[in-house]
């Protein structure tokens, strides 16, 4: 679902270069949890915003899907992020002037054709806001808020959903509903979740960590494979 070949990413202060990303590879499966962990710094919001689309490597190859976005067009690469990408920030990133409903319904009206209201009903009531649609952000707590923000990112059924810290501005209790609404996408709908984080237990949660220091990965846990998968791995070579 993912591929990331040799990513490297600066920016260039002058005559001084500063190395963020140093040489990022790895390989994302279609239907993984990942956790990508590591202190302030280590460069885990820059290689999400990487795979997003939200910005481009300084070099090497990003695949999405079978897409190369390392190199596409402006208006190319948002049509696959509007079509492939369902992205839920930190900061909500809701826009104030429109009710619940109407920023749910946003990313579904400028990537799909056809209505999607029930759709975007249906998901604010999965979210427990089925009776807020009319509510405009400011009227609404922060929990609430990034609850709109996941619906929204839910709309247009994508395959991946990537998340940058969306339970850091919340408490326990909203944080854990977040959680549990970004986990049970990933599980029922079969989405790819990516998900940035500094909190240990939702890293343990996930089928797998990546811990980044110093522009580069140190570590890449991978899940344990069950004693069964291993057995009938040695009577299919038997």
């Amino acid at each position: 679902m993912i591929e990331v070949r040799d990513v490297k990413r600066w920016i260039q202060n002058g005559s001084r270069r500063v190395d963020i990303l140093k040489g990022i590879s790895l390989r994302i499966p279609a239907g993984q949890f990942i956790a990508i962990v590591g202190a302030s710094g280590s460069g885990k919001s820059t290689l999400l915003g990487l795979l997003a689309g939200l910005d481009t490597p300084s070099e090497g190859e990003i695949w999405l899907d079978g897409t190369p976005i390392h190199n596409l067009a402006e208006e190319d690469l948002a049509a696959v992020r509007g079509r492939k990408i369902g992205f839920v920030f930190q900061s909500y990133q809701l826009i104030s002037t429109l009710t619940a409903l109407e920023n749910v319904l946003l990313p579904f009206e400028l990537n799909v054709e056809g209505n999607g209201l029930k759709q975007a009903r249906a998901l604010l009531e999965a979210v427990g806001l089925g009776e807020r649609t009319d509510h405009y952000p400011v009227q609404l707590s922060g929990g609430e808020q990034q609850r709109v923000a996941l619906a929204r990112a839910f709309v247009v059924n994508p395959p991946i959903v990537m998340a940058d810290e969306p339970t850091g501005n919340l408490d326990s209790a909203n944080g854990r509903l977040v959680l549990d609404l970004l986990l049970e996408r990933n599980s029922h709908a079969g989405a790819t979740l990516v998900l940035v984080t500094h909190d240990p237990e939702i890293a343990a949660r996930a089928d797998r960590k990546i811990v980044l220091k110093d522009g580069v990965i140190i570590e890449d846990t991978l899940p344990a494979v069950p004693v069964e998968a291993l057995v009938q791995n040695e009577e299919g070579n038997g």
